[in-house]
């Protein structure tokens, strides 16, 4: 009888020791997450913080990123969902960009982060601190130049920077320390190079060191023109006939149409400098003044606030509209 209820006991014990352990194999296992992060702050050499520098993440500095964000304005980030595996950071600074940790130039000689699941790898960086290029631009009159658009280009890689004037003509725009740059800035339909000249070639150079603010005030050049009035050979009023400004220097054209009493006005939208006039309409045409082809035409000299008179006659009649 004892027998019996130790049989009986350890039949029960065994089916129940069958049930958990069925239990336990039918529970789902949890899967474990498989990607990690990448997180950091971006600082430059001066200690500053950089706000809104523009991340990427590579498997290889060739091919696209992986995942791209900016930096908040504290200069941190975090990019999740990363495969587990190798990475290189990039870290764009506004035309020009540095890879991780930072003062790397050849993405060959760059950090390489491992990514691990459930883990965030620290790709803290500290870049070259920008140079700036500050100042104050003024109109022919002497007047701050408001809302001009300026352009500071690199002159070793021709990359560019771009911003606006203030109301008060004055502009704060960051470059790419340690290079060469030449500034243009436009005040009215053409800009103009510092100092107050339109051609690139004598522009001033302006090297601007790591953490460096280079100060430039420029008054601009006033702008030519060349104006006049145009009758057909009856000595009618020629009205919309197309008149072309001809740079004999640069090959630019510049266009306009006579009004229905044959004026024209092309008052300060020129760069000084020598041009030749040509009149055209209705398949005729003839330049300034009444000459056949441009060789032959005459050279008409602007200088830099002044408006040349070129009236001429056409050697045809213009037909009534």
């Amino acid at each position: 009888m004892q027998l019996s209820r130790v049989r009986r006991r350890s039949v029960l014990a065994a089916t129940l020791a069958g049930v958990v352990a069925a239990g336990t194999a039918a529970a789902p296992a949890l899967a474990a997450d498989p990607t990690g992060s990448i997180a950091g702050v971006v600082r430059d050499t001066r200690g500053a913080v950089v706000p809104g520098a523009a991340i990427g993440v590579y498997v290889t500095p060739s091919s696209d990123a992986v995942q791209e964000l900016q930096a908040d304005a504290r200069g941190r980030f975090t990019i999740t969902g990363l495969k587990t595996g190798s990475y290189k950071v990039r870290i764009g600074l506004g035309g020009w960009a540095e890879w991780a940790p930072g003062r790397v130039s050849d993405p060959d000689q760059a950090r390489t982060y491992r990514v691990r699941a459930n883990r965030t790898t620290d790709a803290g960086s500290v870049v070259t601190a920008t140079g700036i290029i500050a100042g104050r631009f003024f109109g022919p009159d002497g007047t701050p130049a408001a809302n001009a658009a300026v352009n500071i280009t690199n002159v070793n890689t021709a990359a560019e920077h771009g911003g606006v004037t203030a109301a008060d003509g004055t502009f704060r725009i960051k470059v790419q320390p340690n290079q060469t740059f030449i500034v243009n800035y436009a005040v009215g339909a053409i800009g103009q190079y510092v100092p107050h000249t339109f051609d690139s070639a004598q522009a001033t150079r302006f090297t601007v060191r790591s953490g460096q603010t280079v100060r430039v005030t420029d008054q601009a050049a006033a702008l030519a023109g060349i104006s006049g009035r145009l009758t057909d050979a009856a000595g009618a009023p020629a009205g919309g006939v197309n008149v072309s400004f001809i740079n004999v220097d640069t090959i630019n054209q510049s266009d306009t149409t006579t009004a229905a009493d044959g004026t024209y006005d092309f008052s300060g939208l020129l760069k000084p400098g020598n041009y030749k006039v040509r009149f055209s309409a209705g398949g005729n045409r003839q330049y300034a003044y009444q000459q056949p082809d441009y060789d032959s035409a005459t050279v008409i000299t602007v200088t830099s606030g002044e408006t040349a008179v070129v009236d001429d006659q056409l050697s045809w009649v213009i037909a009534p509209q």
